[in-house]
Parts: structure tokens; sequence; C-alpha cells
């Protein structure tokens, strides 16, 4: 089948979507893209093609997934591994020769890619005894079931709206019914989980929005607060490498040493450890709120001691 533009450009996004544990729907995409469920499940296809380890489809709750962050086992990006992928197989129509001649070109890359990479980095695990409540909730998610279950020792009846990893743990979004606004729920805590028989509509909030804006889990659904920090040379350089979230933007200080960075957060305790984590190299402007805090934790830390 013939890959349309729109799919074309969809595609890394695909990528990105389950790199970060989030399952793919066909209904759901096809009717948020308007693309026909046909194009988008040939072409996820193709995508498996590049890691057929790693991404897989679920039969019981009709969603392709992974359960593990590929992305970062290769130098390469979702655009530039879905463009190799594209001329791989429009160079099928040129000769046999020409593509197997491509592909192995294509396949080198990648290997020499992947060799060049150390990756330590810190994922919580699913034990056995949680896929069958990551099996619930995934069946849930797919078919806006309402769902019921203890969480942090309090009865909950909540809408799951996607799976999502913050610092290497596993959230599960939810809209809560009783305080009727969105949280995140560590996933390995939701006890007594339960589907029930009724079924939910999705928020119309954009919620892919509010987490590209998100830092942590810390993430809640409340109103923005507007951060400014002033930030030394020492250490700009982590936050011009790894953005903390899309809204993030850096402007040159009257002291050349220094940038200001400007972000917006829904709660103050999504950017403290990061602020307390560069301290003495990164200062609070506004809000006034946020500097009393750090200067409180600091306070309280000179204060403490350790048991004998």
């Amino acid at each position: 089948m013939k890959i349309n533009k729109d799919m074309i450009e969809l595609l890394p996004t695909l990528l990105k979507k389950l790199a970060n544990g989030e399952g793919l729907n066909i209904g759901e995409l096809s009717e948020q893209y308007n693309i026909p469920k046909k194009t988008l499940q040939d072409n996820i296809k193709k995508l498996q093609l590049l890691f057929p380890h790693d991404i897989k489809y679920s039969s019981s709750t009709k969603n392709w997934y992974s359960e593990q962050n590929f992305l970062s086992e290769t130098l390469l990006s979702a655009d530039e591994l879905v463009t190799m992928k594209i001329l791989e197989n429009y160079s099928s129509k040129v000769s046999e020769k020409f593509f197997y001649s491509t592909q192995r070109l294509f396949n080198r890359f990648k290997k020499r890619a992947s060799l060049l990479i150390f990756k330590k980095t810190r994922m919580e695990k699913i034990a056995k005894e949680d896929e069958s409540k990551l099996a619930i909730i995934k069946n849930a998610i797919a078919s806006k079931i309402v769902l019921k279950c203890n969480y942090n020792n309090k009865d909950r009846i909540i809408h799951p709206l996607k799976i999502v990893l913050f610092d290497g743990y596993w959230y599960l979004l939810v809209y809560d019914i009783n305080n009727k606004t969105i949280k995140t729920f560590h996933m390995k805590s939701i006890e007594a989980i339960q589907l029930t028989k009724d079924f939910f509509k999705a928020p119309s909030i954009d919620i892919q929005n509010k987490l590209d804006g998100a830092i942590n889990a810390y993430f809640k659904d409340k109103p923005i607060i507007h951060v400014e920090l002033l930030v030394h040379e020492k250490v700009i350089r982590y936050f011009k490498r790894q953005p903390l979230s899309k809204y993030q933007q850096l402007f040159p200080d009257a002291d050349p040493k220094y940038t200001k960075l400007t972000i917006t957060v829904t709660d103050e305790m999504e950017i403290i450890p990061t602020i307390q984590q560069f301290l003495p190299y990164i200062k609070v402007l506004t809000p006034e709120s946020l500097d009393k805090q750090i200067r409180e934790n600091l306070e309280n830390y000179d204060e403490t001691e350790l048991p004998e």
C-alpha cells in the first residue's frame, strides 16, 4: 500500500510513542489523525520490521506496544530510522539487486551506531505478578472502561487514560472521579483493580500537550506556574542538551556567565528536585514562593540530624 504524506510525517511520532511505553490502538489513531485503519496497520507493521523483538501486538487489548525504551539503544533518531526504512522500501521498486544492497548498507549502519553505545539507564521492571494488572489496564484504556481500584489505601473509581514513564518509573494517567481531576498513579502501587461494566468518554482536554510539558510525576492537572531561573555557565549545557520540557526557553542575561531559563510547571515540586540538584549554580528569580521553598529546604537540611 502506498504511504501517504500524512502517514510519513506521523511515523516518527508513533515510533516515539511506542518507545515511551504507550499502547497504539489503530481505531483511536485513525480517528485522531484521519488516516485509514488499513494504512496505519500496514505501516506500523513496517515499523515492527525495524525492531522485531521490541514492537509487539496484543490480541487481547488490540494494541501495538513495546515494553522497553528501545530508541535509547541506537544513536539514530526516530526520524532517521523511519527515513531509512522508507528509502529501503522504495529501493525494492528499482531492482532486487539494488534492494539487497540498500538493505545491507542500512543494516551495517544501524549495527555500527548501536555498537557505539553503552547504555546504563534505570527503569522499573514490570514483574510477572504485575502482568495481569497491566493487561486489565491496557484493555480498559483501549476500550474506555471505568476501573475500580485501591490506591494509597483509598478506594477509587477512575478513567484510565494513558500509561506513562517518568524518571524510570511506570505511572497510569487517570481521571479520578472522586476528585474530578487528572492524576498520576504509580502503576505498581495500584491494588485490587477491577473492570466495571461502565464506559467513559475521553476528556476534551489535550492530554498529550499537557504531557509534553510535564517534567516528572509531580505533574498535576492544575493551572500552570511560570518559573524563571538564572543558570550559571557551568551547568547551562545540561539544559541545552536535554530540555526539561518543550516549553523551556533560554535567554541571554546581562551577565555573560549566566543564562535565564523560563519554563512552566503545574506544581512547584516538578522543578524543585532539578533546582536542588544544580545548587549553587542555579537561582530562582520567580515565583517568590518557589524561592522561599528552596531556602526552607536548605535550612531544614542543615538542621537535620542523622540517627546514631
